[in-house]
Protein backbone atom coordinates (compact mmCIF):
# COMPACT_ATOMS: atom_id res chain seq x y z
CA UNK A 1 0.00 0.00 0.00
CA UNK A 2 3.27 2.59 0.77
CA UNK A 3 4.34 1.80 -2.53
CA UNK A 4 0.87 2.82 -4.14
CA UNK A 5 0.62 6.63 -2.36
CA UNK A 6 4.52 7.04 -3.68
CA UNK A 7 3.76 6.08 -6.73
CA UNK A 8 0.72 8.05 -6.74
CA UNK A 9 2.97 11.01 -5.44
CA UNK A 10 5.80 10.81 -8.12
CA UNK A 11 3.18 10.72 -10.54
CA UNK A 12 1.63 13.74 -9.23
CA UNK A 13 5.12 15.57 -8.93
CA UNK A 14 5.92 14.55 -12.47
CA UNK A 15 2.14 15.95 -13.41
CA UNK A 16 3.47 19.41 -11.91
CA UNK A 17 6.42 19.47 -13.49
CA UNK A 18 5.28 18.83 -16.85
CA UNK A 19 2.38 21.99 -16.18
CA UNK A 20 4.97 24.40 -14.87
CA UNK A 21 7.16 23.62 -18.03
CA UNK A 22 4.19 24.00 -20.08
CA UNK A 23 3.13 27.16 -19.22
CA UNK A 24 7.17 28.61 -19.00
CA UNK A 25 6.80 32.39 -19.57
CA UNK A 26 8.35 33.41 -22.71
CA UNK A 27 11.09 35.90 -22.04
CA UNK A 28 12.31 38.75 -24.55
CA UNK A 29 14.36 41.67 -24.12
CA UNK A 30 13.63 44.57 -24.77
CA UNK A 31 14.95 45.02 -28.26
CA UNK A 32 13.57 41.57 -29.20
CA UNK A 33 9.67 42.87 -28.21
CA UNK A 34 10.31 45.95 -30.12
CA UNK A 35 11.82 44.44 -32.82
CA UNK A 36 8.77 42.17 -33.44
CA UNK A 37 5.77 44.79 -32.41
CA UNK A 38 7.09 47.49 -34.47
CA UNK A 39 7.76 48.35 -37.93
CA UNK A 40 8.45 51.51 -40.62
CA UNK A 41 5.85 52.30 -43.31
CA UNK A 42 6.86 54.47 -45.57
CA UNK A 43 3.96 56.99 -46.04
CA UNK A 44 2.78 59.71 -44.18
CA UNK A 45 1.42 59.56 -40.48
CA UNK A 46 -1.98 60.27 -41.43
CA UNK A 47 -2.11 57.32 -44.37
CA UNK A 48 -0.60 55.38 -41.93
CA UNK A 49 -3.17 56.16 -38.79
CA UNK A 50 -6.31 55.46 -40.93
CA UNK A 51 -5.13 52.18 -42.69
CA UNK A 52 -4.54 50.90 -39.26
CA UNK A 53 -7.96 51.74 -38.18
CA UNK A 54 -8.93 50.23 -41.40
CA UNK A 55 -7.52 47.07 -40.50
CA UNK A 56 -8.22 46.61 -36.92
CA UNK A 57 -11.87 46.97 -38.16
CA UNK A 58 -11.49 44.76 -40.68
CA UNK A 59 -10.44 42.00 -37.73
CA UNK A 60 -13.29 42.42 -35.59
CA UNK A 61 -11.81 44.94 -33.62
CA UNK A 62 -14.58 47.72 -31.83
CA UNK A 63 -12.46 50.75 -31.49
CA UNK A 64 -12.47 52.08 -27.61
CA UNK A 65 -10.07 55.09 -28.24
CA UNK A 66 -8.26 56.46 -30.83
CA UNK A 67 -6.23 60.16 -31.01
CA UNK A 68 -4.47 61.32 -34.09
CA UNK A 69 -2.57 63.99 -32.67
CA UNK A 70 -1.06 61.13 -30.03
CA UNK A 71 -0.90 58.55 -32.50
CA UNK A 72 -2.72 56.00 -30.30
CA UNK A 73 -5.48 53.41 -31.00
CA UNK A 74 -7.02 50.80 -28.48
CA UNK A 75 -9.29 48.14 -29.33
CA UNK A 76 -10.78 45.03 -28.16
CA UNK A 77 -12.16 42.60 -30.24
CA UNK A 78 -15.91 39.98 -29.31
CA UNK A 79 -15.45 37.65 -27.73
CA UNK A 80 -18.20 34.68 -26.14
CA UNK A 81 -18.02 33.60 -22.73
CA UNK A 82 -17.91 29.88 -21.50
CA UNK A 83 -20.42 28.87 -18.03
CA UNK A 84 -17.92 27.88 -15.50
CA UNK A 85 -18.40 26.68 -11.87
CA UNK A 86 -16.33 26.97 -8.61
CA UNK A 87 -17.35 25.32 -5.30
CA UNK A 88 -16.43 28.57 -3.64
CA UNK A 89 -18.91 31.21 -5.89
CA UNK A 90 -21.11 28.97 -7.58
CA UNK A 91 -21.65 29.49 -11.81
CA UNK A 92 -19.80 31.92 -13.84
CA UNK A 93 -18.74 32.86 -16.64
CA UNK A 94 -15.56 33.24 -17.93
CA UNK A 95 -14.00 34.24 -21.60
CA UNK A 96 -10.75 35.35 -23.23
CA UNK A 97 -10.63 38.51 -25.05
CA UNK A 98 -8.33 39.74 -27.76
CA UNK A 99 -6.74 43.32 -26.62
CA UNK A 100 -4.67 45.62 -28.98
CA UNK A 101 -3.17 49.03 -28.72
CA UNK A 102 -1.08 50.71 -31.45
CA UNK A 103 1.24 53.77 -31.43
CA UNK A 104 1.91 55.64 -34.73
CA UNK A 105 4.52 58.44 -34.73
CA UNK A 106 6.04 60.28 -38.00
CA UNK A 107 9.97 59.38 -37.69
CA UNK A 108 10.55 61.51 -41.26
CA UNK A 109 8.92 63.19 -43.84
CA UNK A 110 8.02 59.43 -45.89
CA UNK A 111 7.88 57.15 -42.62
CA UNK A 112 5.98 56.37 -40.21
CA UNK A 113 6.53 54.02 -37.09
CA UNK A 114 4.10 52.13 -35.94
CA UNK A 115 4.06 49.70 -32.52
CA UNK A 116 1.26 47.55 -32.04
CA UNK A 117 0.73 45.44 -28.65
CA UNK A 118 -1.73 41.99 -28.51
CA UNK A 119 -2.53 40.88 -25.69
CA UNK A 120 -5.37 38.03 -24.60
CA UNK A 121 -7.11 39.50 -21.59
CA UNK A 122 -9.39 36.85 -19.32
CA UNK A 123 -12.08 38.09 -17.18
CA UNK A 124 -13.84 35.88 -14.63
CA UNK A 125 -17.84 36.68 -13.36
CA UNK A 126 -19.86 35.34 -10.72
CA UNK A 127 -23.18 36.51 -9.39
CA UNK A 128 -21.21 38.13 -7.14
CA UNK A 129 -19.45 40.65 -10.01
CA UNK A 130 -16.35 40.27 -11.98
CA UNK A 131 -13.10 39.64 -11.29
CA UNK A 132 -10.09 41.40 -12.16
CA UNK A 133 -9.19 40.89 -15.63
CA UNK A 134 -5.93 39.28 -16.41
CA UNK A 135 -3.82 39.92 -19.32
CA UNK A 136 -1.31 37.72 -21.15
CA UNK A 137 0.69 38.75 -24.03
CA UNK A 138 0.73 37.71 -27.26
CA UNK A 139 4.32 36.62 -28.95
CA UNK A 140 3.54 34.83 -32.23
CA UNK A 141 5.26 36.42 -34.61
CA UNK A 142 2.57 35.51 -37.19
CA UNK A 143 0.30 37.68 -35.49
CA UNK A 144 2.01 40.45 -35.98
CA UNK A 145 3.30 39.74 -39.52
CA UNK A 146 -0.05 39.13 -40.36
CA UNK A 147 -1.09 42.49 -39.09
CA UNK A 148 1.90 44.36 -40.82
CA UNK A 149 1.30 42.70 -43.97
CA UNK A 150 -2.58 43.70 -43.92
CA UNK A 151 -1.37 47.61 -42.65
CA UNK A 152 0.91 47.85 -45.81
CA UNK A 153 -1.75 46.51 -48.25
CA UNK A 154 -3.89 49.06 -46.75
CA UNK A 155 -1.55 52.05 -47.10
CA UNK A 156 -0.51 50.90 -50.91
CA UNK A 157 -4.51 50.89 -51.83
CA UNK A 158 -5.01 53.93 -50.31
CA UNK A 159 -1.82 55.72 -51.75
CA UNK A 160 -2.84 54.12 -55.45
CA UNK A 161 -6.02 55.57 -55.11
CA UNK A 162 -4.82 59.53 -54.15
CA UNK A 163 -2.22 58.92 -57.31
CA UNK A 164 -3.59 60.83 -60.35
CA UNK A 165 -4.77 58.37 -62.83
CA UNK A 166 -2.77 58.14 -66.55
CA UNK A 167 -1.92 61.36 -67.68
CA UNK A 168 -4.59 62.66 -70.97
CA UNK A 169 -3.08 64.31 -73.54
CA UNK A 170 -4.09 68.17 -73.15
CA UNK A 171 -5.01 70.06 -75.96
CA UNK A 172 -2.70 71.42 -78.51
CA UNK A 173 -0.50 68.53 -77.68
CA UNK A 174 0.80 66.56 -80.67
CA UNK A 175 -0.67 63.34 -80.57
CA UNK A 176 2.46 60.79 -81.84
CA UNK A 177 0.52 58.84 -85.33
CA UNK A 178 0.78 55.50 -84.97
CA UNK A 179 1.12 53.14 -87.85
CA UNK A 180 -2.00 51.25 -88.65
CA UNK A 181 -2.24 47.50 -90.29
CA UNK A 182 -3.78 47.20 -93.28
CA UNK A 183 -4.31 44.23 -94.61
CA UNK A 184 -5.41 43.48 -98.78
CA UNK A 185 -7.86 40.92 -98.39
CA UNK A 186 -7.35 38.28 -101.71
CA UNK A 187 -9.06 38.63 -104.35
CA UNK A 188 -12.13 36.52 -105.25
CA UNK A 189 -11.79 34.08 -107.74
CA UNK A 190 -13.58 34.52 -110.75
CA UNK A 191 -15.91 33.33 -112.52
CA UNK A 192 -15.68 31.45 -115.80
CA UNK A 193 -16.59 33.12 -119.52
Amino acid sequence: MKKFFVALAMAGACLDASVVLAKKPVVMSSLELQQLQGRDIEASKDQVFGAVMSVLQDSGYRIQAADKDTGLITGIASTKGKMSYSLWTGFGKSKKTPIVSAFIEQTSPSTTHVRLSFVMGKVKSTVYGSGAQDEEPIYDVSVYQTAFEQINQTVFIRQTMKSPAATVASPGAPIAATPVATTVAPAAPSAPK
